[in-house]
């Protein structure tokens, strides 16, 4: 008897402790939702100052001397042309695979439009998304400078999202910094009439607004085309309510940018269109559906290369082609479908499939019909380049981790020296290349875990791979190459040690 007195004052007394443990838990967690809630219903984002200032120099000084700027191609103004300022035609898809385009060798998906485009210019083998993620990689490609300088290593989420509110309750920049300076704001201050058509997804508050960044017209999704609430934007006002039906999206977006270039201006224009297929869910109208042998995914590429062909002869139309330089991209490589190109990862991932895309360039007369190229160059390069061709200066202010491109273009060289830097979704430098080996820190890779939801990543690596007969990432060739092997290590570390010393590449 006694004893069951004794186990019953046991259990009573565990159970108050137990229940005491439990509300103190409760009193913590409860402490830390509302410390979380107010830290991030109280978030601004600031920006700088000094660099905001010195970026209105800089573009008022581009103002100023813009007019009248020679071309930065040796070659001379395009035959016909009025002028040596190119019209600038900037596509870039979401989530599009190296391998999803038949000029990239696909046998499942028809892409006549685009393949013209790679026929008639030049085509790049291996190009690379700044980012394995689209908010980060359009953020570093509007910008020439990778990512975590951008200030924007993230997927920005809409405003009172549960991540968007994580992300302001630790701390970090939800929207592209005022202070960046984008491609957009160059080619404004420059005389260029500026608009933009698709996925924006750098932010969705002031002041970074495609309005309020260079863009002098701007329709659109603030977001990708998997978040809600899925609008689509006129300016800064909503032009169609959340849900927007998307098998309607191509429709719409190929109808806006027909209505850019039909607008009359004496002044040279630059398109960015942004589209935000074929980042999954998938949609394609009714009449479409079957079309391609690649499913839906491919129905929904096809109807993309419908999309540039009928921007394409509008150009023809209006006798503008022969003055517009076009830029045709990805943001980064396939999600759960499309082809990465026979090599390894997808998107998120900074092996290969996660980072090389397609990339065609075309200029009618100034870029050699049927030209390929394999030599390593990566989204950062399109704003130097721009600037080079323009003839206008670099800010002085910043470092732009991107090259000059024209002479590669134009034909003059065949090769860069150069190093390719893989920045994951972390913000870390993943691994470099160059213009052969590819080499990784060690670091985390994907293992099998227990069920769907419960895989883990061990720690692998270093590894150095040979890219020139080993594209897959397959076979680590350190023992073989060490001196290879230790110079990009060390090229690694510098890189790293530059980037903790000055993140923001501020001069």
């Amino acid at each position: 008897m006694r004893s069951s007195i004794g186990r019953m004052r046991w259990i009573v007394r565990l159970t108050q402790f137990l229940g005491v443990i439990v509300l103190l838990l409760f009193i913590v967690a409860a402490l830390f939702s509302i410390r979380f809630a107010f830290r991030a219903l109280t978030y601004e984002q600031i920006d700088n100052e000094d660099h905001l200032e010195k970026k209105r120099a800089y573009l008022e000084e581009i103002a100023r001397g813009a007019t009248g700027s020679s071309s930065g191609f040796s070659s001379g103004p395009s035959p016909g042309s009025s002028s040596d300022r190119p019209n600038i035609l900037l596509i870039v898809f979401d989530d599009l695979g190296h391998g999803d385009l038949g000029a990239y060798g696909s046998k499942s998906i028809a892409t006549p439009n685009i393949d013209r485009l790679a026929k008639e210019g030049l085509r790049l083998e291996n190009y690379y998304a700044p980012s394995p993620v689209c908010t980060s990689s359009r953020a570093a490609m509007l910008t020439g400078r990778y990512a975590p300088r951008a200030g924007l290593n993230i997927v920005a989420f809409p405003d009172g999202h549960p991540l968007d509110m994580l992300m302001k309750a630790s701390g970090t920049d939800v929207r592209l910094p005022a202070e960046e300076i984008l491609v957009s704001e160059v080619l404004e201050a420059a005389g260029y009439r500026t608009g933009m058509v698709g996925k924006w997804h750098l932010g969705d508050q002031a002041p970074s607004l495609p309005t309020h960044r260079g863009f002098g017209s701007y329709f659109g999704a603030l977001y990708s085309n998997d978040m809600a609430p899925f609008a689509l934007y006129r300016g800064e006002e909503i032009a169609h309510e959340a849900p927007f039906d998307q098998s309607r999206l191509n429709e719409v977006y190929t109808q806006a940018a027909l209505e850019f270039l039909d607008q009359e201006s004496d002044a040279p224009f630059f398109l960015y269109y942004a589209h935000n297929f074929p980042h999954i869910p998938l949609f394609t109208p009714e009449k479409d559906r079957g079309r391609s042998r690649g499913g839906l995914y491919g129905d929904v590429v096809e109807g993309l290369d419908d999309s540039v062909g009928a921007i394409l002869e509008r150009l023809e139309e209006q006798g503008k082609l022969d003055e517009t330089l076009v830029f045709l991209t990805s943001d980064n490589g396939p999600w759960y479908e499309g082809d990465p190109g026979r090599v390894r990862g997808r998107k998120n991932q900074t092996w290969e499939g996660g980072m090389r895309v397609p990339f065609i360039a075309y200029w009618r007369g100034r870029i050699e019909a049927g030209r390929r190229n394999e030599t390593p160059v990566v989204g950062v390069d399109i704003l130097p380049t721009l600037l080079s061709i323009l003839d206008l200066p670099a800010p002085g202010d910043r470092i732009l981790d991107g090259l000059d491109l024209s002479n590669l273009l134009e034909g003059e060289t065949e090769t860069l020296d150069r190093f390719v830097y893989y920045f994951g979704v972390d913000a870390r430098l993943d691994a470099i290349r160059d213009d052969r080996f590819k080499f990784h820190r060690r670091r985390g890779v994907r293992a099998q875990g227990i069920g769907d939801y419960l895989d883990f990543k061990a720690p692998w690596g270093p590894w150095l791979f040979d890219l020139e007969i080993d594209p897959t990432e397959s076979y680590d060739t350190t023992r073989r190459h060490p001196a290879d092997a230790e110079r990009l290590a060390r090229v690694f570390d510098e890189k790293t040690t530059e980037m903790e010393n000055n993140l923001r590449g501020w001069r």
